[in-house]
């Protein structure tokens, strides 16, 4: 039409005619670029018209290293545990899988999240570009071992990632589940090929306490130490190596001792040096494991009234199988299951009610305070 006219009428009214129809013709094709929309540049891009794929995607931005590395969700265990890839496939298994994973820092502008690790984080913070993005803070050891700004980030960070339950990503280190009825199967495997007494692997060796009631433990009943402060050729440092579990699994017993006595601190000691390898874990730390364990699944040190006391029961259990074989009937009832950080945290970011409006911590140091940690004062 517009090509017909021009040929026929060459005139100045219709030269201007022609104009505005080409105009409005391409405005229409094009209106994002005349109207230099922000949509259209950040859409350009082939990553972000995926992350907009569906309007209710979470674009979320891993701003700093995880321990000088990618990301990892722990959801495998040892070597094979692999790191977080960009794009929408981290979330594909996920109850709320409506997330996009990207380590692109010029994406900041567009992130709905921005994750900082507490391990790696920057000498200077970018510049806040919007306050409806939430900045999360992303830490798995306990205060003891992690150093805060002495601003304690004011107003900086909405949420927290931990293992703290009152932290709006809760992010543990291992769970548990109930079975149905019909998923309740024990596996009544024989226990008498373990040789062995008492384990513990251990890298810290400076946690005070533990050290001086392992000493004190020792002297009643045999405890083989293993990584870097005992035997680190027998079972190496490196954590679930083949070599380490097969030994490991020739003891009854294992010393998940934490190296801070914390609130919720129960770590992989607890969860997979001991429970994945059929072990029953003596448990020490500020936790509370009846709210937290499996239960009837571990022995807690402040049951008894001193290391010796302790070691009298170890050797009872050690000469009578069947009350041994009573800390793994658990799996009648419980399975253990590994969860998945990633999930929840693209869970959370869907859930209104933490979104509107998001809060700031007024400082991360008070809420991560090492004076939470105490002694328990066992010996």
């Amino acid at each position: 039409m517009r090509n017909f006219l021009c040929r026929f009428y060459p005139n100045v009214h219709i030269i201007f005619l022609c104009a505005g129809i080409s105009f409005v013709f391409y405005s229409v094709l094009y209106k994002d670029v005349f109207m230099f929309e922000e949509t259209y540049f950040l859409n350009m891009s082939i990553e972000r018209r995926v992350a907009r794929k569906h309007q209710g995607n979470k674009l979320i931005l891993l701003y700093t290293p995880f321990f000088g590395e990618n990301w990892t969700d722990y959801s495998t265990f040892g070597q094979d545990r692999v790191p977080l890839v960009e794009g929408d496939s981290t979330f594909r298994d996920c109850e709320v899988s409506s997330c996009v994973l990207t380590y692109n820092k010029s994406k900041l502008l567009e992130a709905d999240a921005v994750g900082f690790h507490a391990r790696d984080m920057p000498h200077t913070l970018p510049k806040r570009r919007s306050w409806r993005q939430i900045w999360f803070y992303y830490v798995l050891e306990n205060p003891l071992n992690v150093f805060i700004d002495p601003n304690g980030y004011a107003d900086v960070f909405n949420w927290t990632m931990s293992y703290r339950k009152e932290s709006e990503i809760y992010t543990p280190y291992g769970d548990y589940i109930l079975l149905k009825e019909t998923e309740k199967e024990f596996d009544n495997k024989d226990k008498n090929d373990k040789d062995k007494q008492v384990a513990w692997l251990v890298s810290n060796c400076y946690a005070s306490e533990r050290r001086e009631y392992v000493m004190e433990l020792q002297n009643y009943i045999n405890v083989s130490i293993y990584g870097k402060c005992g035997d680190s050729k027998s079972c190496p440092l490196k954590r679930h190596s083949p070599v380490c579990n097969a030994l490991l699994r020739r003891h009854k017993f294992y010393l998940a001792f934490e190296n801070g006595n914390c609130p919720d601190y129960i770590t992989e000691k607890y969860w997979e040096n001991a429970i994945d390898n059929d072990i029953v874990p003596i448990v020490m730390g500020g936790a509370d494991y009846k709210a937290l364990a499996i239960p009837n699944s571990y022995i807690n040190v402040q049951d008894f009234a001193s290391p010796k006391q302790l070691a009298k029961y170890l050797l009872y259990l050690d000469r009578n199988d069947t009350a041994y074989r009573e800390y793994f009937s658990w799996k009648k009832r419980y399975q253990r299951i590994i969860p998945k950080r990633v999930c929840a945290l693209c869970k959370q970011l869907h859930n209104k009610s933490l979104n509107t409006p998001p809060r700031t911590y007024q400082n991360m140091a008070s809420f991560w305070d090492k004076n939470q940690c105490r002694n328990l004062n066992l010996i």
